[in-house]
């Protein structure tokens, strides 16, 4: 039987699925550094989970488990073979715009966009080494996270830069979390409740909010990299370009150093002193005001972008929370929507507070004078495996 992989590679974790050719799902696979020397592995089947023994080093070695994992555990046996691949790619090039079959020359390509944004890219490089050496007779498909947002009109595209050196050096907001965003809206049109004006909040380590406009995306708040934007969990978000000047220059850092200084050390982490909400949320309601000032600059860095998004659209319909922090922090949920009544918009708290690890969409609007709030699921690995179906047919 042929199955198909799905990679989704992150700086901290990697994720894995399996699907058959019906496209259902077998099993997941979550690999995480725990910390500097541990690596623990979680097994998703059937709706229970399992804590999987393993005793690599080093998360990149991740691929190298995946098989003896699903074969011990009676999930993959001799007669079936992984043949097709599917690797979650993020990449600012408009090459990366589509998705596609990975060749010599998009490999290439990755190498091209690694310089330009090297964080983002080197792990999905990394990935993609260990996949073809352990899966040499397999297919991969590159799924572009970029990919939804190509319908944007051509004036949310540009900065306020020379357009000609913009065109010649492929500077141009590409966004991301098309991915999550795209599934948000299957779900919707799933279930039959898919409206012409949508924004769609992906809130988890990495954050964006997107517009879209009769099932397609309008506008985004993420750009040429995934730095842009809303606060994230250790990404600074939008910032001056003369703040960051100013800031290389007085603590005398490289061009590399700025870099990792706005990815990794910024946003809540650089803010509150930590990159998980839920810890912030924990100090805050002891009375620690540097929590709450962290946590409260998110929410109003959330509010501006839901706002930018509903004059984009003219209006709004329905609101959808995902990733992992949108799904799981009713904590948070609340408090975004605290400034959207003057578009009908009010959470039911009885239903919001009960919503912490929905497992399909879940609606947490008032049931009365409110327009519909929906938490959804993110389904990444089910999104990219239609991708790989639809190009490998």
């Amino acid at each position: 039987m042929s199955l198909i992989l799905i990679a989704n590679p992150g700086s901290a974790s990697r994720k894995y699925a399996l699907y058959d050719q019906t496209l259902k799902e077998r099993a997941r696979l979550h690999f995480e550094m725990i910390n500097e020397h541990t690596i623990a592995c979680t097994l998703l089947r059937n709706g229970t989970t399992k804590d999987i023994p393993i005793t690599i080093e080093h998360l990149a070695d991740s691929a190298s488990q995946v098989v003896p994992i699903l074969s011990r555990e009676g999930i993959l046996t001799a007669e079936q073979a992984i043949d097709r691949i599917g690797l979650r790619i993020v990449a600012p090039r408009t090459f990366f715009m589509q998705h596609r079959i990975i060749d010599r020359a998009v490999t290439e390509e990755l190498e091209r966009a690694h310089e330009l944004a090297p964080l983002h890219i080197e792990a999905t490089i990394g990935e993609l080494k260990y996949l073809k050496e352990y899966f040499p007779d397999a297919m991969i498909v590159g799924a572009s996270d970029s990919a939804f947002h190509a319908t944007k009109p051509d004036y949310a595209w540009n900065y306020g830069i020379n357009l000609h050196d913009a065109d010649t050096h492929d500077i141009k907001r590409f966004g991301y979390h098309g991915l999550s965003v795209e599934a948000s809206i299957d779900s919707l049109r799933r279930i039959g409740k898919l409206t012409p004006k949508i924004v769609v909040c992906h809130l988890g380590s990495g954050a964006s909010v997107s517009a879209v406009l009769n099932g397609r995306s309008v506008d985004t708040t993420m750009g040429f990299t995934p730095l842009e934007g809303l606060i994230m969990s250790t990404r600074v978000g939008s910032i001056d370009p003369g703040a960051v000047y100013a800031l290389s220059r007085a603590l005398n850092f490289s061009h590399e150093q700025v870099e990792q200084y706005l990815h990794t050390q910024s946003g809540l982490l650089g803010l509150g002193g930590s990159s998980d909400i839920r810890e912030l949320i924990a100090r805050e309601a002891n009375g620690n005001h540097i929590a709450h000032l962290a946590l409260a600059t998110l929410v109003h860095s959330i509010h501006k972008a839901i706002g930018q998004m509903i004059a984009t659209l003219n209006g709004i319909d329905l609101l959808v929370f995902t990733g992992t922090v949108g799904e799981r922090s009713y904590q948070l949920r609340p408090r975004i929507t605290a400034h959207l009544g003057f578009v009908d918009m009010f959470v039911d708290t009885s239903v919001n507070d009960a919503c912490t690890a929905p497992t399909t969409p879940t609606l947490i609007s008032s049931l009365t004078g409110s327009k519909p709030i929906f938490v959804i699921p993110t389904d990444e690995s089910q999104e990219i495996a239609k991708i790989v179906a639809r190009l490998t047919k």
